[in-house]
């Protein structure tokens, strides 16, 4: 068994959230640099700033699949 695949097995063994922990850290991190994460940190704080003070426009989910779909095509 290559280390890879030792990897795999044990990373399906985790719970869901603790599986999506590690997929959000590895693309954080996929280019060896991990200040991007700072930049993420970022983004999320201005937009829920955005969402609080009532200047973001919000879009329901059903409309937003809709949209994706509709662009698929």
């Amino acid at each position: 068994m290559t280390v890879l695949q030792e990897i795999e097995n044990k990373a399906l063994g985790l719970s869901l959230l603790e599986r999506g922990q590690l997929i959000h850290d590895l693309i954080v991190n996929i280019d060896g640099k991990t200040e991007t994460s700072g930049d993420f940190e970022k983004e999320i704080q201005k937009r829920i700033k955005k969402i609080k003070s009532g200047k973001a426009i919000r879009i329901s989910a059903v409309e937003v699949f809709s949209k994706v779909e509709a662009r698929c095509r």
